[in-house]
């Protein structure tokens, strides 16, 4: 079978860490650089996927205004520079506990079935520009397809990397 035919339940990985509305954001913060993970579903007690966190959510919470205005305004002649936002950034302390999960999560997320086809998980990626999208069965998380996971297969069927 041709590796676009395959389920994405062949190739994904079901031991992904999670984390819950009600995690703060400094055990967020914590929780990626313990383990290098930049983007983490975010799930209810039920296992529900709710949407997913990575850094550009933490981000963009501090931002004045969207990247995209941010742009339109270094565009503009009459502005002569406009400071890095993301290296002058307004904070507390109290951010770290005040902020949640909950107040910065993307619920507008893309996710496949374990049924889907590797073929169309790689055509979301690609469309909406992703490395990862989370697995559901009946609106509950079960797993991760990356485009690691996929390239991982296809480097053990080339046998460029053992089995």
């Amino acid at each position: 079978m041709k590796i676009e035919d395959l389920p994405v339940s062949e190739l994904m990985n079901r031991n992904v860490l999670t984390v819950l509305p009600s995690t703060t954001l400094k055990d967020l913060i914590s929780l990626m650089r313990k383990t290098h993970q930049h983007i983490f579903p975010v799930l209810a007690d039920d296992a529900t996927l709710l949407g997913v966190v990575n850094y550009n959510d933490i981000l963009n919470i501090f931002r004045p205004f969207s990247r995209s205005v941010s742009e339109i305004v270094k565009r503009m002649p009459f502005v002569d520079s406009i400071d890095d936002e993301d290296l002058n950034l307004e904070l507390s302390p109290e951010m770290g506990m005040l902020i949640l999960v909950d107040d910065i999560i993307n619920k507008n997320y893309i996710s496949v079935k374990e049924t889907s086809t590797i073929k169309e998980a790689r055509r979301l990626m690609r469309i909406h520009k992703l490395q990862m999208l989370p697995v559901v069965s009946d609106k509950k998380f079960i797993g991760v397809i990356s485009t690691l996971d996929i390239l991982v297969y296809v480097f053990k069927e080339h046998d460029i990397i053992t089995k």
